[in-house]
Protein backbone atom coordinates (compact mmCIF):
# COMPACT_ATOMS: atom_id res chain seq x y z
CA UNK A 1 0.00 0.00 0.00
CA UNK A 2 2.77 2.41 0.92
CA UNK A 3 4.53 2.20 -2.50
CA UNK A 4 1.21 2.92 -4.18
CA UNK A 5 0.76 6.07 -2.07
CA UNK A 6 4.28 7.21 -2.88
CA UNK A 7 3.73 6.68 -6.61
CA UNK A 8 0.36 8.44 -6.42
CA UNK A 9 1.92 11.42 -4.65
CA UNK A 10 4.70 11.59 -7.24
CA UNK A 11 2.18 11.52 -10.06
CA UNK A 12 0.14 14.23 -8.33
CA UNK A 13 3.24 16.38 -7.86
CA UNK A 14 4.16 15.89 -11.51
CA UNK A 15 0.69 16.81 -12.71
CA UNK A 16 0.59 19.84 -10.43
CA UNK A 17 4.01 20.99 -11.63
CA UNK A 18 3.03 20.50 -15.28
CA UNK A 19 -0.19 22.44 -14.75
CA UNK A 20 1.67 25.26 -13.01
CA UNK A 21 4.28 25.39 -15.79
CA UNK A 22 1.64 25.45 -18.54
CA UNK A 23 -0.36 28.10 -16.69
CA UNK A 24 2.72 30.27 -16.24
CA UNK A 25 3.61 29.82 -19.93
CA UNK A 26 0.10 30.82 -21.02
CA UNK A 27 0.15 33.87 -18.75
CA UNK A 28 3.50 35.01 -20.17
CA UNK A 29 2.25 34.46 -23.72
CA UNK A 30 -0.90 36.47 -23.02
CA UNK A 31 1.19 39.24 -21.47
CA UNK A 32 3.51 39.30 -24.49
CA UNK A 33 0.56 39.43 -26.90
CA UNK A 34 -1.09 42.15 -24.85
CA UNK A 35 2.12 44.20 -24.87
CA UNK A 36 2.50 43.71 -28.63
CA UNK A 37 -1.06 44.72 -29.49
CA UNK A 38 -0.93 47.65 -27.08
CA UNK A 39 2.24 48.80 -28.84
CA UNK A 40 0.55 48.46 -32.25
CA UNK A 41 -2.47 50.48 -31.10
CA UNK A 42 -0.28 53.16 -29.52
CA UNK A 43 1.81 53.41 -32.70
CA UNK A 44 -1.30 53.75 -34.86
CA UNK A 45 -2.71 56.41 -32.56
CA UNK A 46 0.61 58.26 -32.67
CA UNK A 47 0.68 58.13 -36.47
CA UNK A 48 -2.87 59.45 -36.76
CA UNK A 49 -1.78 62.47 -34.72
CA UNK A 50 0.91 63.33 -37.30
CA UNK A 51 0.57 65.05 -40.68
CA UNK A 52 0.92 62.79 -43.70
CA UNK A 53 1.99 64.29 -47.02
CA UNK A 54 1.74 62.69 -50.43
CA UNK A 55 3.08 64.16 -53.66
CA UNK A 56 2.96 63.27 -57.31
CA UNK A 57 4.52 64.54 -60.52
CA UNK A 58 2.23 65.27 -63.44
CA UNK A 59 2.28 67.17 -66.74
CA UNK A 60 1.28 70.80 -66.18
CA UNK A 61 -1.34 72.65 -68.18
CA UNK A 62 1.44 74.53 -69.96
CA UNK A 63 2.96 72.55 -72.79
CA UNK A 64 6.18 70.67 -71.97
CA UNK A 65 6.01 71.66 -68.30
CA UNK A 66 5.74 69.60 -65.14
CA UNK A 67 3.79 70.19 -61.95
CA UNK A 68 4.37 68.75 -58.50
CA UNK A 69 1.22 68.35 -56.44
CA UNK A 70 1.77 68.08 -52.69
CA UNK A 71 -1.24 66.83 -50.72
CA UNK A 72 -1.85 66.84 -46.98
CA UNK A 73 -4.07 63.76 -46.81
CA UNK A 74 -4.18 63.65 -43.01
CA UNK A 75 -6.44 65.38 -40.51
CA UNK A 76 -3.49 67.25 -38.99
CA UNK A 77 -1.96 70.41 -40.50
CA UNK A 78 1.68 70.35 -41.61
CA UNK A 79 3.81 73.31 -40.56
CA UNK A 80 6.96 74.81 -42.08
CA UNK A 81 6.82 72.70 -45.24
CA UNK A 82 10.08 72.81 -47.20
CA UNK A 83 10.09 71.29 -50.70
CA UNK A 84 13.49 70.88 -52.37
CA UNK A 85 13.62 69.46 -55.86
CA UNK A 86 16.15 68.72 -58.58
CA UNK A 87 15.57 68.09 -62.27
CA UNK A 88 18.45 65.80 -63.22
CA UNK A 89 20.22 65.51 -66.58
CA UNK A 90 23.12 63.41 -67.79
CA UNK A 91 26.31 64.75 -69.28
CA UNK A 92 25.98 62.09 -71.97
CA UNK A 93 22.44 63.09 -72.93
CA UNK A 94 22.84 66.88 -72.67
CA UNK A 95 26.35 68.25 -72.30
CA UNK A 96 26.88 70.91 -69.65
CA UNK A 97 28.45 73.35 -72.12
CA UNK A 98 25.42 73.05 -74.40
CA UNK A 99 23.04 73.36 -71.44
CA UNK A 100 24.71 76.53 -70.15
CA UNK A 101 24.81 78.10 -73.60
CA UNK A 102 21.19 77.26 -74.43
CA UNK A 103 19.30 77.69 -71.15
CA UNK A 104 21.26 79.85 -68.67
CA UNK A 105 21.22 83.64 -68.56
CA UNK A 106 24.30 85.06 -70.32
CA UNK A 107 25.80 86.62 -67.19
CA UNK A 108 25.70 83.24 -65.40
CA UNK A 109 27.07 81.01 -68.15
CA UNK A 110 30.42 80.73 -66.39
CA UNK A 111 28.73 79.09 -63.41
CA UNK A 112 31.02 76.22 -62.26
CA UNK A 113 28.50 73.47 -62.97
CA UNK A 114 30.04 70.00 -62.89
CA UNK A 115 28.58 66.47 -63.12
CA UNK A 116 28.61 64.24 -60.07
CA UNK A 117 30.45 60.93 -59.86
CA UNK A 118 27.86 59.13 -62.02
CA UNK A 119 27.61 61.87 -64.66
CA UNK A 120 24.47 63.64 -63.41
CA UNK A 121 23.89 67.36 -62.95
CA UNK A 122 20.68 69.28 -62.45
CA UNK A 123 18.50 72.33 -62.02
CA UNK A 124 17.39 72.89 -58.44
CA UNK A 125 14.57 74.78 -56.80
CA UNK A 126 13.13 75.15 -53.30
CA UNK A 127 9.84 76.33 -51.86
CA UNK A 128 8.82 76.95 -48.28
CA UNK A 129 5.26 77.12 -46.94
CA UNK A 130 4.40 78.18 -43.42
CA UNK A 131 1.34 75.92 -43.38
CA UNK A 132 -0.32 73.21 -45.45
CA UNK A 133 -3.78 72.74 -43.92
CA UNK A 134 -5.57 69.43 -43.67
CA UNK A 135 -7.12 68.01 -46.84
CA UNK A 136 -5.48 70.67 -49.00
CA UNK A 137 -2.77 70.68 -51.64
CA UNK A 138 -0.25 72.98 -53.24
CA UNK A 139 0.62 72.81 -56.94
CA UNK A 140 4.16 73.74 -57.94
CA UNK A 141 5.03 74.47 -61.56
CA UNK A 142 8.51 73.07 -61.99
CA UNK A 143 10.97 75.46 -63.66
CA UNK A 144 12.95 73.03 -65.79
CA UNK A 145 13.97 74.31 -69.25
CA UNK A 146 14.16 70.77 -70.68
CA UNK A 147 12.36 67.62 -69.60
CA UNK A 148 14.69 66.00 -67.05
CA UNK A 149 15.70 62.36 -66.94
CA UNK A 150 14.79 62.15 -63.24
CA UNK A 151 13.18 64.48 -60.73
CA UNK A 152 14.36 64.17 -57.13
CA UNK A 153 12.28 65.63 -54.32
CA UNK A 154 13.01 66.11 -50.63
CA UNK A 155 9.95 67.16 -48.64
CA UNK A 156 10.43 68.24 -45.03
CA UNK A 157 7.67 69.33 -42.68
CA UNK A 158 6.94 69.80 -39.02
CA UNK A 159 4.10 68.97 -36.70
CA UNK A 160 2.99 71.09 -33.77
CA UNK A 161 5.77 69.96 -31.42
CA UNK A 162 8.40 71.15 -33.93
CA UNK A 163 9.80 67.74 -34.90
CA UNK A 164 11.00 67.68 -38.51
CA UNK A 165 9.82 64.80 -40.71
CA UNK A 166 11.08 64.03 -44.20
CA UNK A 167 10.94 61.76 -47.23
CA UNK A 168 12.95 61.57 -50.44
CA UNK A 169 11.27 60.51 -53.67
CA UNK A 170 12.65 60.02 -57.18
CA UNK A 171 10.46 60.24 -60.28
CA UNK A 172 11.87 58.76 -63.50
CA UNK A 173 10.71 59.57 -67.01
CA UNK A 174 8.85 56.65 -68.58
CA UNK A 175 8.91 58.00 -72.13
CA UNK A 176 8.95 61.27 -74.04
CA UNK A 177 5.25 61.91 -73.40
CA UNK A 178 6.03 63.63 -70.10
CA UNK A 179 4.84 60.78 -67.89
CA UNK A 180 6.90 59.99 -64.80
CA UNK A 181 6.84 57.15 -62.31
CA UNK A 182 7.97 57.20 -58.68
CA UNK A 183 10.63 54.53 -58.25
CA UNK A 184 12.26 55.49 -54.95
CA UNK A 185 10.60 56.51 -51.69
CA UNK A 186 12.84 56.67 -48.64
CA UNK A 187 12.41 56.19 -45.79
CA UNK A 188 9.36 53.96 -46.16
CA UNK A 189 8.27 54.77 -42.60
CA UNK A 190 7.89 58.24 -41.19
CA UNK A 191 11.10 59.44 -39.52
CA UNK A 192 12.50 62.60 -37.98
CA UNK A 193 15.81 64.36 -38.50
CA UNK A 194 17.39 67.77 -38.05
CA UNK A 195 16.16 70.16 -40.74
CA UNK A 196 18.34 70.42 -43.85
CA UNK A 197 18.16 74.07 -44.90
CA UNK A 198 18.54 73.90 -48.67
CA UNK A 199 18.39 77.18 -50.59
CA UNK A 200 18.42 77.01 -54.37
CA UNK A 201 20.99 79.80 -54.80
CA UNK A 202 23.47 78.07 -52.49
CA UNK A 203 25.28 74.77 -52.24
CA UNK A 204 24.67 72.87 -49.03
CA UNK A 205 27.69 72.40 -46.79
CA UNK A 206 27.71 69.95 -43.91
CA UNK A 207 29.22 71.51 -40.80
CA UNK A 208 31.24 68.38 -40.08
CA UNK A 209 31.18 66.55 -43.41
CA UNK A 210 32.58 63.18 -42.37
CA UNK A 211 30.59 62.90 -39.15
CA UNK A 212 27.38 64.21 -40.71
CA UNK A 213 27.66 61.93 -43.74
CA UNK A 214 28.05 58.96 -41.43
CA UNK A 215 24.82 59.96 -39.66
CA UNK A 216 22.81 60.58 -42.85
CA UNK A 217 21.35 57.66 -44.84
CA UNK A 218 22.69 57.15 -48.34
CA UNK A 219 19.63 58.59 -50.10
CA UNK A 220 20.06 61.91 -48.27
CA UNK A 221 23.80 62.11 -48.95
CA UNK A 222 23.10 61.32 -52.62
CA UNK A 223 20.44 64.04 -52.74
CA UNK A 224 22.78 66.60 -51.16
CA UNK A 225 25.57 65.59 -53.54
CA UNK A 226 23.34 66.08 -56.60
CA UNK A 227 22.07 69.36 -55.10
CA UNK A 228 25.66 70.59 -55.02
CA UNK A 229 26.08 69.58 -58.67
CA UNK A 230 23.06 71.60 -59.76
CA UNK A 231 22.29 75.19 -60.72
CA UNK A 232 19.44 77.34 -59.43
CA UNK A 233 16.36 77.62 -61.63
CA UNK A 234 16.49 81.38 -61.02
CA UNK A 235 19.49 81.56 -63.34
CA UNK A 236 17.63 80.10 -66.31
CA UNK A 237 16.80 82.31 -69.31
CA UNK A 238 13.06 81.85 -68.78
CA UNK A 239 13.23 81.88 -64.98
CA UNK A 240 9.69 81.81 -63.63
CA UNK A 241 8.35 84.04 -60.89
CA UNK A 242 6.24 82.57 -58.06
CA UNK A 243 2.77 81.77 -59.33
CA UNK A 244 -0.60 82.29 -57.73
CA UNK A 245 -1.20 78.56 -57.89
CA UNK A 246 1.51 78.02 -55.29
CA UNK A 247 -1.16 78.48 -52.63
CA UNK A 248 -2.86 75.64 -50.75
CA UNK A 249 -6.24 74.73 -52.21
CA UNK A 250 -8.93 72.29 -51.20
CA UNK A 251 -8.13 68.75 -52.29
CA UNK A 252 -10.19 66.91 -54.88
CA UNK A 253 -8.54 63.50 -54.86
CA UNK A 254 -8.13 61.67 -58.14
CA UNK A 255 -5.47 59.14 -57.24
Amino acid sequence: MEPILIISNLILVGLTGTYAWLSNKNIKQLQAESTYYRGVVERQLRLTALPHLYWDLRPAEDENKLALEVFNISNVPAYDVHVSLIGAYTEEGLGIATFLRSHVQPRHRKYPLQPDKVGYYGVRNALRLSLLPTQQKVVLSLPFPVQPVDVYTLVQYRELSGDNYYQVCCFSAIDESGAYRANILEPTEIQTMARLHLFDLENFTLLEPEADKADLPYYLTDFVDLWNHSISSRLMIDAATPLDEEVPTQVAYDF
